[in-house]
């Protein structure tokens, strides 16, 4: 008797969200950045390209439009940008020998 089976290669994985992953460092990812168009958020799009640390354990799924990489920050992520220049600056005069 003899069998011979055909079969897709399947291979185990999981997703997550963009919120997930924050703070993690993924071994491979494969990424969507075909974002719904009310989206403006610039995590949706940073947080997900920035989980491995090659570009080679990178994959994006399918084309997306360019300008989802050119979103410009919001007004209350710029505030706190600011904040936080400021901040540096401070800590910088204020403990010069720890630079």
């Amino acid at each position: 008797l003899s069998i011979k089976r055909r079969a897709l290669p399947l291979v185990p994985a999981y997703c997550i969200t963009t919120h997930k992953s924050q703070g993690q460092t993924l071994n491979k990812v494969v990424i969507d950045l075909k974002l719904p168009n009310e989206t403006d958020d610039i995590a949706a799009v940073y947080v997900p390209l920035s989980r491995v640390k090659r570009l080679t354990d990178l994959v994006i799924l399918r084309y997306f439009d360019y300008k989802v990489l050119l979103i410009k920050p919001s007004k209350s992520q710029l505030t706190e940008i600011e904040r936080l220049d400021k901040l540096y600056l401070e800590t910088q005069t204020r403990f010069p020998e720890w630079l």
